[in-house]
């Protein structure tokens, strides 16, 4: 996909920017109030599940990042988060201060709750209890039944996307397009964990049974496209085999257009239009990921047991030591690295067991600690998990086997919408405390199952209409507000305080690379109207 990039030095106290493809910097002095206005015209070219990537990104003298704008592309342990949420923020040159987590009301039963976001709203699934998915009312400040899942629950792996015109759903072994049967199982078989990107259907195929009796799992791309005349035949999906049967993945992304997954066995497959091509073989030895996302010119994956956001460039997977950390009095291994996400120009991710969410300030170069999302037990580097010393002891009473890391916490997801991160939490698989687990109270089951919201200013993020061909995105900051425009209409605003936007002053614009990646598309800035 053709791109492009220019360089814009706003050199006045507010600029009105305006470049085209081949011409030199044009700047006109804004009313005082203006911090900045920005018009770009973006030609997406055709809709095949890509990841749109970065609008711009403005960087002040010193280098650091004060504004930018562009589409996370990210897929989080059990869903493809909105690729059509335009995120739009502005941050300080230097770090404010910590964020203040807020506690949603419960919604279920549930002692795991996994969430995303869909049409600019924040959903969110149980795990056991719950049989509806739930959005998040924020004007409301209550949940109500998800009307984009008509009250069908989902397991992990389905969902919808928008492409296109139209709507994309994966959901009990059926794909279907705008209600149109596009691909389906046959009896006794099932599709799962179905991904769309680059013109093709990614999903796993199972045939239940003994390997003998031609049982298999596989990993299959079939190329198809919404306007095509005849349906896809799976016959022609070009298929590899995992190493086991009933293998399965908990993320996919892509880079370089180029389509990547990892087995939950460790087997690192990616496919680059014709072949797949296998990084990693299955050892015998961990090795999981649970979350993707792409950022700047890489995609991060999120691995278990090291905890640490690894890095793939398009050719080789990389592992990484330390990023992030850990909080201090926990141990350091059997770590997983389970969720990330974009929020306010930084990148989040939270680690399993602990339910540690970290911040990467990228302009300071370090991870800073958001916390737990947990107040009990407290942290200890006796045991690799919380309330691991119980549950032992109780085996040892009991005669049983349970799973010493069963109430170890994860926070299981992040989702961005209405201006907020979300975080949610669970135990490890969903399941209910037993009735003589008298160990965990009252006070830490309500922990689990629970969903977080955390608010900075100077961010928006809001669900955009596709066009086919051309269409014109609007940034403006003034003295006391931010606002985001397509093609004349406001889609989101906020108050913004006047030293925040302040640090656009004098800064120096990129369009299509950033903190996003690389935008997938034809833009240019436009002069005012």
């Amino acid at each position: 996909m053709y791109r492009t990039a220019f360089h814009v030095v706003a050199a006045c106290a507010a600029i009105f920017l305006s470049v085209e493809p081949t011409s030199a910097q044009n700047a006109a002095v804004a009313p005082e109030a203006m911090m900045m206005r920005l018009i770009i015209q973006v030609d997406f070219d055709k809709d095949t599940g890509q990841n749109f990537g970065t609008l711009f990104e403005a960087v002040d003298a010193q280098g650091r990042v004060v504004a930018g704008a562009g589409f996370p592309g990210l897929y989080n342990t059990t869903c493809r988060n909105d690729r059509r949420s335009l995120q739009f923020y502005v941050r300080p040159a230097q770090d404010t201060g910590r964020m203040v987590p807020e506690m949603l009301p419960r919604f279920s039963g549930d002692t795991g709750v996994y969430i995303g976001d869909i049409n600019g709203r924040m959903y969110a699934m149980g795990q056991r209890v719950a049989t509806r998915v739930q959005a998040w009312d924020d004007a409301a400040g209550r949940w109500e039944v998800a009307p984009e899942y008509a009250n069908a629950a989902l397991r992990n792996g389905d969902g919808i996307m928008h492409l296109g015109d139209g709507q994309l759903s994966f959901r009990n072994s059926r794909i279907e397009y705008n209600g149109q049967l596009v691909l389906a199982a046959s009896e006794k078989e099932s599709l799962h964990h179905a991904y769309y990107a680059q013109g093709h259907l990614f999903f796993f195929h199972d045939r239940p049974g003994k390997t003998k009796d031609g049982a298999f799992t596989r990993v299959c791309a079939l190329p198809w496209v919404p306007d095509q005349a005849a349906p896809p035949d799976l016959a022609t999906a070009i298929c590899e085999p995992t190493y086991s049967l009933h293998e399965t993945t908990w993320a996919w992304g892509q880079l370089c257009a180029k389509v990547i997954t990892v087995t939950n066995w460790g087997t690192v497959l990616v496919f680059d239009g014709e072949h797949w091509t296998t990084l990693r073989k299955h050892d015998g030895k961990s090795y999981q990921v649970y979350s993707m996302l792409n950022y700047y010119d890489r995609l991060l994956l999120g691995h278990y047991p090291s905890g640490c956001l690894f890095e793939y460039d398009g050719q080789t997977v990389k592992a990484t030591e330390n990023w992030p950390p850990r909080i201090p009095g926990v141990t350091g291994y059997a770590r997983e690295a389970q969720a990330t996400a974009l929020y306010r120009g930084d990148l989040y991710a939270t680690v399993w067991p602990w339910a540690e969410l970290w911040r990467y300030d990228r302009n300071a170069g370090q991870w800073l600690a958001v916390g737990r999302m947990f107040t009990r037990p407290p942290v200890t580097d006796k045991v690799g998990h919380p309330f691991e010393a119980e549950i032992v002891a109780y085996n040892a009473l009991h005669g049983t086997k349970n799973v010493i890391n069963d109430w170890g916490q994860r926070a299981t997801s992040l989702a961005v919408a209405d201006g907020a991160l979300y975080v949610g939490t669970s135990n490890k698989g969903g399941s209910p405390r037993p009735v003589d687990y008298t160990f965990i109270d009252d006070a830490a089951l309500e922990e689990y199952g629970r969903v977080w919201r955390l608010r900075l200013p100077g961010h928006l993020s809001a669900q955009v209409r596709w066009v086919n061909g051309p269409t014109t995105f609007e940034f403006v900051v003034t003295a006391g507000e931010m606002r985001l425009l397509q093609d004349g209409l406001v889609l989101d605003s906020t108050v913004l305080d006047a030293t925040l936007a302040s640090g656009v002053r004098g800064a120096k614009f990129t369009l299509g690379e950033g903190l996003f990646g690389r935008l997938a598309g034809l833009a240019k800035v436009l002069p005012m109207p």
